[in-house]
């Protein structure tokens, strides 16, 4: 179904489909729960990470100036820009931990009112900034 949407454009379907271009991500959803130190005033409760959810995208550096300049604010060095199909943008604006190639990243949220940056591409692509966890 994905590569009728895009055959259009066949260049993209080469990127996202070939192995070299292609990275695992792993998407890790979490379970919040009351634990026995559970205080209603502080609200601290629980997150239990589920098993991870892989998918295959193209990732790329968003470099530092970009960072700068561009529309994300002053963050840290180690953000990424992932290029994926639409269907994924549910379980990255509820995510709790991604994992690539084992460091740990999370969606950008800092500067946009507790939304995610995620942007729509043409033909069911969508873009996600995530950053980097110190």
């Amino acid at each position: 179904m994905f590569i009728n949407k895009i055959r259009k454009l066949p260049l993209i379907a080469k990127l996202l489909n070939h192995s070299d271009f292609r990275t695992k991500v792993q998407l890790y959803m979490s379970t919040k729960t009351a634990g026995l130190d559970y205080d209603s005033d502080e609200q601290n409760y629980t997150y239990t990470n589920l098993n991870p959810i892989t998918i295959n995208a193209y990732v790329s550096e968003v470099s530092a100036e970009g960072l700068v300049f561009k529309a994300y604010g002053l963050q840290n060095i180690g953000a990424k820009s992932i290029l994926c199909e639409a269907k994924y943008k549910n379980m990255f604006e509820n995510c709790n931990k991604i994992t690539i190639d084992g460091d740990n990243y999370t969606v950008f949220r800092e500067g946009t009112g507790s939304k995610t940056l995620i942007s729509n591409r043409p033909k069911g692509l969508i873009r996600v900034i995530i950053q980097r966890n110190d």
